[in-house]
């Protein structure tokens, strides 16, 4: 029990944490031109990798199906890829939001797993 309340945490964590991932690569550039700069620091990008990567380990450390650990462990892979190699080409920009999609309906999905267990 004490462990299923854990990995549901994380799974809030994770899904939450992607989710403000793709408010701030959506709000940046209209606050960079109105002039608030401190928000497209890489700090910051490395906050939500740190992030979806505690949550998504903390998710995944349980018994769970593997199909779900899997997919999540790939959404991150994608996700931080992506976050690296944004400079190089404008896929790669698209590819963050997907993947923070897709680790936004993994956690949901590990959540409602979690709920029928």
């Amino acid at each position: 029990m004490i462990q299923t309340k854990k990995i549901y945490w994380a799974d809030k964590l994770g899904a939450f944490s992607a989710l403000l991932c793709i408010i701030h690569c959506l709000a940046v550039p209209t606050l960079l031109a109105l002039g608030i700069g401190f928000l497209s620091n890489p700090l910051i990008a490395f906050l939500f990798i740190l992030t979806a990567f505690i949550s998504i380990y903390k998710a995944t450390n349980g018994k769970f199906k593997e199909g779900i650990s899997v997919f999540l462990w790939i959404a991150f892979i994608g996700f931080v890829i992506c976050v690296l190699l944004e400079e190089r080409a404008e896929i790669f920009e698209y590819g963050m939001f997907v993947f923070s999609i897709s680790i936004i309906i993994g956690h949901f999905y590990n959540i409602r797993n979690c709920l029928k267990s």
